[in-house]
């Protein structure tokens, strides 16, 4: 069966709370008084929500339209209702399963999945802890997408969003190292012996380069392959950093060394046309619409790959 999957950093993919005209579902179109609201506490009927950003969420919606992936996992997303809206008023509701649980970050940022195909199991990694503390800021978000409609045969993902460089890009690889170890560990936790033979994935924003020692727990090649590393090595990054004009592969899909077999052949899109034009180590087509800074579909590209599995 073919199926394109994808990962996609949609950058700060946030909901605007707003008062509604009048509650949802009312015979009467019954008004909302704000001021009782606030002083009585109201209900969720009465409450509407707004994509922020909305012309720069239409061009982060195009590289999903325009790549039309089965499966697209993303990172910084604020909630299950934002990704639920972001289908709905953007995607064409093209995703009728969609899959997001709230995790620790600060920030409100997770990590979500979007698809086409019925997602079964799943499994939250936000109360993983060792002798540090919380493991995952973001989740290890485990999702079983069925591939047949008896459930007989499934695709295992794995999306991640580890630790920012935020703070020092040195400071912050140790956490990093802690994300990538134990997702090592919950692979091997998950197929054991079997884990040769595994279809699954390990997908996301990784916030570091290929080489970095702290990535290593799980780009060490004996689990996955990292399809980036199968295109040219000027086209192998993902992400354009402003502040050093550096670009740098930031965003990954490992297919299992299963996975990796039956596609020995087949090359991944780095979806591109959605940077701003700040990003200069790229000179080809835009999206209309993208332009300056602030009209970018995200600071990230999409990578995407369509496999057998």
């Amino acid at each position: 069966m073919g199926i394109k999957i994808g990962t996609f950093n949609a950058e700060n993919l946030f909901l605007r709370y707003k008062f509604l005209a009048s509650e949802r579902g009312s015979m009467g179109k019954k008004k909302v008084d704000p001021n009782k609201f606030i002083k009585e506490g109201g209900h969720i009927n009465m409450m509407g929500f707004e994509i922020l950003d909305e012309g720069q969420r239409k061009n982060t919606a195009r590289v999903i339209l325009e790549n039309n992936p089965d499966i697209i996992c993303l990172q910084e997303v604020e909630n299950i209702e934002t990704l639920k809206q972001f289908n709905s008023n953007y995607l064409n509701r093209k995703y009728p399963y969609a899959m997001l649980i709230d995790a620790n970050d600060p920030r409100q940022i997770d990590v979500g999945i979007l698809s086409k195909l019925e997602i079964g199991g799943v499994q939250t990694h936000q109360f993983d802890k060792d002798g540090k503390g919380a493991i995952f800021s973001r989740d290890c978000l485990e999702a079983d997408i069925l591939l047949d409609k008896k459930g007989n045969k499934s695709l295992t993902l794995f999306v991640n969003h580890l630790k920012s460089r935020l703070g020092g890009e040195a400071e912050t690889a140790e956490k990093r190292e802690r994300q990538a170890t134990r997702i090592a560990e919950i692979i091997h936790e998950r197929f054991g012996s079997n884990v040769k033979n595994a279809n699954f994935a390990v997908l996301g924003d990784f916030n570091d380069t290929p080489d970095a020692r702290c990535l290593k727990p799980i780009l060490d090649g004996s689990m996955v392959e990292n399809v980036v590393a199968r295109l040219p090595k000027n086209e192998q990054w993902t992400h354009y950093w402003e502040a050093k004009h550096e670009i740098n592969q930031f965003d990954y899909i490992l297919l299992s060394r299963a996975l990796s077999k039956k596609n020995p052949k087949v090359l991944p899109k780095i979806e591109r046309r959605g940077l701003a034009n700040y990003a200069k180590a790229y000179n080809g087509p835009r999206f209309p619409g993208v332009g300056q800074k602030g009209t970018e579909a995200s600071d990230h590209c999409a990578v995407f790959i369509e496999i057998n599995t």
